[in-house]
C-alpha cells in the first residue's frame, strides 16, 4: 500500500509499505480521504516529544471497513466510517491518561491507503457527509467541540470569540458556535478571511494588529463569554477590555505567543477562568458527529489534493494561506 512516511532524517516521500495485520478485536479500514493539521508540520521539525520515525503521518482520517478481527461483529464490515484520531483517552472526561496519544507517530497514521483500527476508534458516517467532509472533521472539530461546549459551557445566549479564524478549529468552532446559536466574534489579519467569517454567520470581526484591537472588540460586541484561543496575546490584560465578568479563555495553541503575562487581581476579582485543552474523549466525538449530523454542519475544506500529492499538500498547509482544511482523496 501507499502512504506518507515520514523518514528518520525528517524529509517525506510517498513510499509502499506493507498493508496492516489486524489482531482480534481490530478493523482494516481502506481510507477514503484524510486530512492535515498542523501537527504534521510540527512532527516534521522534530518538535513532538517521544519522536519515533520512521512512521505514516496522519491522525483524520474516514474509509469503509475491509476486514474485521475475529472477536469483532460481522455487522461492522463494509461500514462507512469515520476515525476517532487517538488512543488511550481513559475513562475520565475531564482529561485524557498519561498514555494518550494522536495518530500519526508514534502509531501508523491515517495518509495511507490502509490503517488498522480497534473497533472502538469508530463512528459511523453519516451519508449527508462526503468522503473530504467526513476526513476534516475529527482532530480540528473534536479540539472546537470540547473547547466550546465542555469547557466553555456556550449555549445560545453565549457570546464568543474566536481568533486566528483562517484555521481548522477555528473554522470547525465557528460552524458550532453558529449552528448553537451564540453570537460568534472574529479576529484575522486579513480581511477576506473576516468578511468570509461573517458570510457564514460570525457578527463581525477586527484585525488583530490594530494596536486598539481589544477595545475595537469591546465596542463591537459589548463584549465576550468565551474565547476560543488559537493564539494567546503576550498580555492577557488586553483581554480584560472585553471580556465579562465569568468569562472562559479556552487555549488549545499557542502560535501567538509561548508566554503570556496577567494581573492576578483582575483576573480573580472577575472571576475569569483561563483553561487549556486538546482533542477530546470518544464520548465527546460521538456527541460532536451527532451534533453535526442534527445541524447538517460541513466542515469548510480550502483544497483537494491526491495521496501522491501529500508532500505538496504539506507545503500548501505551512504557507498559512488556507480558510478551512486541506483534504487528501485516497
Amino acid at each position: 500500500m501507499k502512504g506518507l512516511l515520514l523518514q528518520v532524517d525528517k524529509t517525506l516521500k510517498i513510499a509502499e509499505l506493507p498493508r496492516p495485520s489486524i489482531g482480534p478485536h481490530e478493523v482494516l479500514v481502506a481510507i477514503k480521504a484524510s486530512a492535515l493539521n498542523h501537527r504534521e508540520i510540527w512532527i516534521q521539525k522534530g518538535l513532538y516529544p517521544g519522536m519515533k520515525l520512521p512512521c505514516i503521518l496522519g491522525a483524520d482520517g474516514a474509509g469503509v471497513v475491509v476486514s474485521c478481527g475475529s472477536d469483532v461483529p460481522s455487522a461492522w464490515l463494509d461500514k462507512e466510517v469515520i476515525i476517532y484520531p487517538a488512543y488511550d483517552w481513559g475513562d475520565e472526561e475531564q482529561a485524557p491518561t498519561r498514555q494518550f496519544r494522536v495518530l500519526g507517530m508514534p502509531d501508523p497514521g491515517t495518509i495511507a491507503e490502509y490503517i488498522a483500527m480497534p473497533m472502538t476508534n469508530l463512528i459511523e458516517k453519516p451519508p449527508y457527509l462526503s468522503w473530504a467532509e467526513a476526513a476534516a472533521i475529527p482532530v480540528a472539530g473534536l479540539t472546537a467541540w470540547r473547547a466550546l461546549f465542555s469547557h466553555g459551557g456556550m449555549d445560545k445566549h453565549s457570546k464568543v470569540l474566536i481568533t486566528g479564524i483562517g484555521g481548522g478549529v477555528a473554522q470547525a468552532g465557528l460552524s458550532l458556535a453558529v449552528a448553537e446559536g451564540a453570537n460568534v466574534y472574529v479576529t484575522s489579519s486579513s480581511r477576506d478571511k473576516i468578511d468570509q467569517a461573517v458570510a457564514m454567520g460570525a457578527r463581525g470581526g477586527v484585525n488583530y494588529r490594530d494596536e486598539d484591537w481589544h477595545l475595537q472588540l469591546k465596542n463591537l460586541s459589548g463584549g465576550i463569554d468565551i474565547v476560543l484561543d488559537s493564539s494567546p496575546s503576550p498580555i492577557l490584560d488586553n483581554y480584560f477590555k472585553f471580556m465579562n465578568y465569568g468569562g472562559r479563555i479556552v487555549t488549545y495553541g499557542s502560535t501567538g505567543s509561548p508566554k503570556t503575562s496577567i494581573s492576578i487581581s483582575k483576573f480573580f476579582l472577575r472571576h475569569i477562568q483561563f483553561i487549556g485543552t486538546a482533542m477530546g474523549s470518544p464520548r465527546e466525538f460521538q456527541d460532536l458527529i451527532n451534533f453535526m449530523e442534527q445541524h447538517k454542519i460541513k466542515p469548510t475544506i480550502y483544497k483537494n489534493f491526491s495521496l501522491d500529492q501529500a508532500v505538496e499538500a504539506i507545503e500548501t498547509l505551512s504557507k498559512g494561506q488556507q480558510i478551512g482544511k486541506i483534504v487528501l482523496t485516497h
